[in-house]
């Protein structure tokens, strides 16, 4: 089969897992993962070779780049301590403890090689639990700290497996080096990438690209911020992530509404394909990697991908519980409240452990030879275990967190936040003062300012004196009539355009016109 064909193959499937997700109401990474492992014992599918070298490059910059720029950065530094204590002591715990174990019960494994397997399995991957979450009563504040959490713990597990590749390379190990190492990797990482979000910036800010030539700027920035840190020996991954951070927390101010429109359509399109195509291609690499996997049976295999992801598991469950009861020790003695109220709110960041599109692209960055030439040692192995891991915590666990969720039976939880009315109102009332200091500097008069002003003060007098239930009401009737014109106008448009009345062009603009429109009404809850 001709490689087109294949890559066209792989995306009409899938296409199809993602329909199915809609219909099943199953998250779709679990689902991918399902689907991934079904479809590479498909008789007749063809063999997909990865080069290791690229497979970190094409997948990993835009996904980390896509999730740290819809960070918080407020929520970030808000829960730094949490998200630090995670995605630093919890990566380095699980990767020791991982080592530990592999190294005493799979025959051959070395330190090293257990170092390699930890890295590679220790960050979990929170896409697949908010999903879930979302459809929850679940404290705000768990969900942030697993996005943070996520969002560094691949930088530091990724750092590790580096150093970890180059122990197994060389056969040597010191930990003051590894140490100063990392630090020199992850302090480089971010330099880079704050020269690199600084740089995309401003050319966002001052160039004044077309919407199409801004949003493949954006794809740009995240693989020159990976390759810069990569050429200068740093930190790959921690560059794009503080690229992302700088750019996502500046991209209100510089954006046009309409690049951001197209960026995200653009960038939801590139996400959804990447997690995709990852796990079909180690699906279909999977029953070559069974059987190239020599001297140990299927039962053997079984008890080694359930034993590391049951550890993985419970190093989660007894780093998470020290933590917070030392953090709560600690915060007692300060006089500051505890980080979680409940321990039901520890439980459920105990529990979510979820491995996903990051492990897997570390395991198949594996080179297949060392630096000597050498085979890299149990390489089939490394992915076996790791779609092990993968299977157990996505799925399995995965399946059963709305279970577990609704077991915990969290309250709904009040805010700190401004609400949705709060927020609507706060907007209009500023809007009707901006709009009417204009008008009597620029002693504006006229039916035109007159009509603005009334439409301004006719929103704050709704939203500061109707009752909420009333609004709801009225809006939702507004949203019903407003839609029942635009589907006649878009009627009408197609039948222009059928009838070659009207320019190809102008049907467009037109039709994005009410695209937009019909989304700003879809929006409209309140």
């Amino acid at each position: 089969m001709h490689p087109l064909e294949t890559v066209l193959l792989l995306l009409i499937f899938v296409i199809g897992l993602a329909l199915l997700t809609q219909r099943i109401r199953l998250a779709f990474p679990i689902l991918l993962t399902v689907g991934g492992l079904g479809i590479g014992f498909l008789p007749g599918l063809p063999r997909v070779v990865l080069d290791p070298s690229v497979v970190l490059l094409v997948f990993l910059p835009p996904v980390l780049y896509s999730a740290a720029w819809y960070t918080n950065w407020g929520d970030f530094r808000r829960y730094g301590e949490p998200i630090m204590v995670l995605a630093l002591g919890l990566v380095l715990a699980t990767s020791f403890g991982v080592a530990l174990l592999a190294h005493a019960m799979i025959p051959g494994f070395t330190i090293a090689m257990g170092l390699v397997l930890g890295a590679i399995v220790s960050p979990p991957d929170a896409v697949a639990a908010t999903a879930i979450m979302k459809t929850q009563t679940v404290p705000r504040k768990i969900v942030t700290i697993l996005e943070g959490e996520s969002l560094v713990n691949d930088a530091t597990a990724l750092v590790l497996l580096q150093l970890a590749l180059v122990t197994v390379s060389s056969g040597t190990f010191s930990l003051g080096n590894a140490v100063l190492e990392f630090i020199m990797l992850a302090g480089g990482g971010v330099s880079a990438g704050l020269v690199v979000g600084f740089v995309s910036f401003c050319i966002h800010r001052h160039a004044k690209l077309e919407p199409a030539l801004e949003t493949a700027l954006t794809f740009v920035t995240a693989y020159l911020a990976y390759l810069l840190a990569e050429h200068l020996h740093l930190s790959g991954v921690l560059s794009v992530v503080s690229a992302g951070l700088f750019n996502g927390h500046k991209q209100s101010r510089i954006q046009r509404p309409v690049v951001r429109m197209q960026a995200v359509a653009v960038w939801d399109f590139v996400i959804v394909l990447l997690n995709g195509l990852i796990f079909i291609l180690i699906g279909l690499q999977l029953p070559y990697v069974v059987n190239a996997i020599r001297g140990q049976s299927v039962g053997q295999l079984a008890a080694y991908g359930i034993s590391i992801s049951l550890i993985v598991v419970i190093i989660r469950f007894v780093f998470v519980f020290m933590a917070d009861t030392l953090s709560n020790k600690i915060r007692d003695l300060l006089h500051l409240p505890p980080i979680f109220p409940t321990r039901r709110h520890t439980t459920l960041l105990a529990y979510i452990s979820m491995r996903g599109i990051v492990s897997l692209a570390a395991v198949l960055s594996i080179p297949e030879r060392l630096a000597n030439g050498n085979l890299f040692p149990e390489r089939n192995l490394f992915l076996f275990i790791t779609f092990c891991v993968i299977l157990f915590t996505l799925v399995g666990q995965g399946i059963l967190l709305p279970v577990v969720i609704r077991a915990l039976a969290f309250d709904q939880q009040s805010s700190d936040y401004m609400s949705r009315h709060e927020v609507r109102t706060k907007l209009t009332q500023r809007a009707l003062v901006q709009v009417q200091q204009q008008a009597d500097q620029e002693k504006l008069t006229g039916p035109t300012i007159q009509a603005v002003i009334a439409h301004h003060q006719t929103q704050v007098d709704e939203l500061t004196h109707a009752e909420t239930a009333y609004l709801t009401e009225q809006h939702q009737l507004h949203k019903k009539l407003m839609m029942t014109g635009i589907q006649a106008q878009r009627d009408e448009l197609i039948a222009l355009r059928d009838q070659r009345q009207i320019d190809i062009d102008l049907f467009h603009e037109l039709e994005n016109e009410m695209d937009r429109e019909e989304i700003q009404l879809n929006h409209l809850n309140t």
